[in-house]
């Protein structure tokens, strides 16, 4: 992890809060989801900071035990991990020809504090767009430090 890349998710997360307050409407964790949107606007490249996008990923969220109701029957990779309570799980996707997790990626998950759970080819499951693509997951804790450090800067940008 560089400050660098802690300080541009953070002034994303920093953005989101100040552009996109609606976001929290009917959310538990303000914070948690800030960081949620912050993240994939970094990777998908709809963001105000000078961060290229992360070669062509699509990235969906949820909570991981919502997700793993949705799609646990229909998919059977689910049942490799258990469903982490209280966790964000990102579904990230990224084109087949790259041989990898793209390092844009591992390098804002890192960061963040989430960690890798699952990767392989992507199913058609969801609104994704999966065709031709891998996945990999990430989980991400709700209360996890970094949520303490946005709140500082959001106390500060008062």
């Amino acid at each position: 992890m560089t400050e660098h890349d802690l300080e541009r998710v953070l002034g994303e997360a920093v953005h989101v809060a100040n552009e996109f307050p609606a976001i929290t409407n009917d959310v538990d964790d303000a914070l948690h989801e800030y960081l949620r949107y912050a993240v994939l606007r970094l990777l998908e490249g709809d963001t105000t900071s000078r961060l290229e996008p992360a070669v062509d990923v699509t990235v969906g969220y949820g909570m991981d035990a919502a997700m793993a109701d949705s799609w646990r029957s229909t998919v059977s990779w689910w049942h490799e991990l258990p469903v982490q309570d209280d966790c964000t799980r990102f579904r990230v996707f990224y084109p087949d020809d790259i041989a990898r997790v793209p390092r844009a990626v591992s390098d804002v998950m890192n960061v963040r504090g989430a960690w890798r759970v699952w990767s392989g080819d992507a199913r058609d499951v969801g609104a994704y767009n999966s065709q031709g693509r891998h996945e990999v997951h990430y989980c991400w804790p709700i209360g996890h430090p970094i949520e303490s450090q946005l709140d500082a800067r959001l106390d500060r940008d008062d």
